[in-house]
Formats: C-alpha cells, sequence, structure tokens
C-alpha cells in the first residue's frame, strides 16, 4: 500500500510538470543584486544588472555588466552568454528605472520581477532622475557593491527618514488597485553622490509628476504613520521650529453629497520641539499653543497644495478613488475619473506638542 502510494505521487508529480528547482554551488553562480533599466534610442532597452564576485583568498568586488536588448528578458539572455557562471535572481536588493523609461511605462519590467519566484516582494525599487546604468558604474563606488548602498540608503530613510515606505509589493498592489495610484522614491547622482530627491508619482505605469524633499513629510504623514522624524517649520514672524515626531495618525472621511464625493483628511501630529530660533536674536518664552495653531495651518495649507498637483496630473497616489470605492456601493470607475479633478478635499490638522525639553 506504501510502495502504491508513493508511486501515485511520482506520477502526479510528473504529470504535473512539478520539477524541483536548480541547486548551484555558490561559487559557481553570478547573483544579481542591483537591476537597472533604461531607455535605449527609440525602443531599445538597456539593462544593467550588478553582481558580487568572489575569489578564493580575496575579498568580494562587483561586477557591472551592461546589454541592449527589446526586453528583459533578451537582456538576460545576452548577459548570460557573457557571464563565466550562470545568473540567478536569489539576492535582488534593488530594481531602478531611468526616468525616461518610466515616463514611457515600467509594467512590463516590474511584471518580469513579479513572475520570478526567486525575487523577494520587499524588494527596493526608485526612479533614477537620469541614468540607472551610470548610477549603477559611478566611480565613488567601484570598490564597494553600489547596489547593496542603494538598497540601504532607501531603507534607513523609510525606517527614520521621509520616505514612505515602498517596494515591490506596495508598487504591484497599487498599480492593479482601483482607485489608487503607484508612488516610488526618486534618486539623483549630485556632486559624486547618491541622493533621494523626492517622490515619483505615476498614473498606472507612466510617471507622471514629481515632489521635492520639501513636500516629503506632509506627504508621508498622509500616506501611513510616521515617527523620529524630524522637520523645520518657518512660522508667520521668522521664527524656526524644528519638530520631531512621537507619532502621527491621518484619517480620511467621505461624504457623498449630490450624488458626488467630499473628502476630510484629519492628521494628528505629537511632536516633541527639539529647536526653537526666534528670527529676532533675543531670548523669547517658548508659546507652545501659537507655535502649534500655526503649525496646523501649515500642515492643512500644504496638504492642500499636494492633493491640488495630483488632481492636476490627474494621478491618486492617496487613493481617494479607493476610499470612495469602500464607502459607496454605487462606485463607477469612469464617473470617478471626471470627478477626481474638479473633487472636494478638506484637512484639519491637529498638532500637541508634547514635550518642549528645556526650552520652556
Amino acid at each position: 500500500m506504501i510502495n502504491r502510494s508513493a508511486f501515485c505521487l511520482f506520477l502526479i508529480l510528473l504529470l504535473s510538470g512539478c520539477i524541483f528547482p536548480p541547486t548551484y554551488l555558490v561559487n559557481e553562480i553570478d547573483m544579481s543584486q542591483g537591476l537597472g533599466f533604461d531607455l535605449s534610442g527609440e525602443n531599445d532597452i538597456k539593462g544593467t544588472i550588478v553582481f558580487p564576485i568572489f575569489k578564493k583568498d580575496k575579498p568580494p568586488s562587483t561586477e557591472v555588466r551592461t546589454a541592449i536588448g527589446k526586453s528583459s528578458k533578451e537582456i538576460r539572455s545576452i548577459l548570460n552568454n557573457e557571464t563565466r557562471y550562470p545568473l540567478v535572481s536569489g539576492q535582488v536588493r534593488v530594481a531602478l528605472y531611468g526616468k525616461k523609461l518610466a515616463k514611457k511605462g515600467i509594467n512590463d519590467f516590474v511584471d518580469t520581477l513579479q513572475r520570478d519566484p526567486s525575487i523577494g516582494s520587499l524588494t527596493q525599487m526608485a526612479i533614477v532622475d537620469g541614468d540607472a546604468n551610470e548610477l549603477y558604474k559611478m566611480k565613488k563606488y567601484k570598490n564597494e557593491n553600489v547596489s547593496i548602498h542603494v538598497h540601504e540608503l532607501l531603507a534607513q530613510n523609510m525606517e527614520i527618514g521621509l520616505l514612505p515606505r515602498t517596494s515591490l509589493q506596495t508598487f504591484l498592489f497599487q498599480l492593479y488597485q482601483i482607485g489608487q495610484d503607484p508612488y516610488l522614491p526618486l534618486i539623483k547622482m549630485e556632486n559624486d553622490n547618491i541622493r533621494i530627491t523626492g517622490m515619483a508619482f505615476f498614473k498606472y505605469d507612466q510617471y507622471v509628476t514629481s515632489i521635492s524633499m520639501k513636500d516629503l513629510f506632509i506627504f508621508k504623514i498622509l500616506v501611513e504613520k510616521t515617527r523620529n522624524n524630524l522637520h523645520q517649520f518657518i512660522l508667520e514672524n521668522g521664527d524656526k521650529v524644528v519638530l520631531e515626531t512621537l507619532g502621527s495618525k491621518v484619517k480620511y472621511k467621505v461624504k457623498i453629497v449630490h450624488g458626488r464625493p467630499e473628502f476630510t483628511i484629519h492628521l494628528r501630529l505629537r511632536p516633541r520641539l527639539q529647536e526653537f530660533a526666534p528670527s529676532k536674536k533675543q531670548r523669547i518664552a517658548v508659546d507652545k499653543k501659537k507655535i502649534q495653531k500655526q503649525i496646523e495651518q501649515i500642515l492643512e495649507k500644504n496638504a492642500l497644495n499636494i492633493v491640488t498637483q495630483f488632481k492636476n496630473h490627474q494621478v491618486d497616489p492617496l487613493g481617494l478613488g479607493a476610499k470612495y470605492k469602500e464607502h459607496y456601493r454605487g462606485f463607477n470607475e469612469k464617473k470617478w475619473k471626471m470627478y477626481y479633478p474638479d473633487v472636494k478635499v478638506h484637512v484639519k490638522a491637529d498638532v500637541e506638542i508634547r514635550q518642549t525639553g528645556t526650552i520652556d
């Protein structure tokens, strides 16, 4: 009976086409850790792969290879014909896309990533304001793994900086969710360094617009809970205030008025006052209530400015359409797209400074 069961299981696996993935020795493969895609000419794609090289009794080094083709699969095939060992994707940490390519759409390249079972869903993605290939080949990072550097740069700024959390997983969720558009970090080569310069926003899979670093604070608190972020505010009289976020919350309310949706965004911020620099060089007492009120007004104004930018470019990274769909059974995607440019959005901020240190 046991033998018959084992034989049946073998037949099922054989007939279903199930096979075990090939196994490799670590020193007999090239493990891709960084991928890059750029537009080359009118229709060709320049693909870049970054992988470490391990040699006996020598420190590891990094190699950057480039090929031009019509698709990521063709590029990989070309590169495999040039490398000593087979290229595998199990350690891909980051995928970068040049801005010119992103404007045409990156779905084909993202789809390739999600269909590769060896690539993790938490792989980082970013748009390069320039050329991804040139970034990977920067001389400054010749002796270190530039793909690991970019991955760690993005990760730490999502953890304690101003970047909202993004990954292959979040991009795919936003891409296929009705009523929301994706967003990714925007990075650039500046003064021989790799810097985060803002956030890129998409209409489906095409890059449309971006915001700079100065707007990242407000965008982050519009899309997720935050803490441990520092941000400077300049008050009406020129006083400078630096706050550290102890915690924040955002809540969206949808109201149907005459058949159309209206949104109210409630922002709740609980910060610590880290620095207070009066515009006039004199010692003055900190008026906490006055500071709170002015910061609330600044947050409301900045949030509405960003929402207006999104509406003008017909992108919805805040997922207002998805929230409307959740609250209204009669949701119609075509009608929503007509409503969106003129939809009413109100922002109400609530700021309570919990600690002021020794400045009180």
